[in-house]
């Protein structure tokens, strides 16, 4: 664990707890930074290189990630 600056999408900056965590992605253990921010972890989007995701924007939608071939 350590304590970074995180640059939000807004611009603006926040202090933030950084975790280092393993994650078992598309069957492949992957090791990952993850951001403690409020109530909710994040994660970045760069697990999702070389992939399709389609969102549906709204209570109960679907998220759908597919490899691109």
């Amino acid at each position: 664990m350590a304590r970074i600056d995180a640059n939000l999408a807004d611009d603006s900056s926040i202090a933030a707890f950084a975790y280092r965590v393993t994650v078992v992605w598309n069957g492949i253990e992957r090791e990952v930074i993850v951001l403690g921010i409020g109530r909710r972890p994040l994660i970045g989007t760069a697990l999702l290189e070389d992939c399709h995701l389609g969102i549906d924007f709204c209570d109960g939608g679907t998220v759908l990630i597919d490899e691109i071939l």
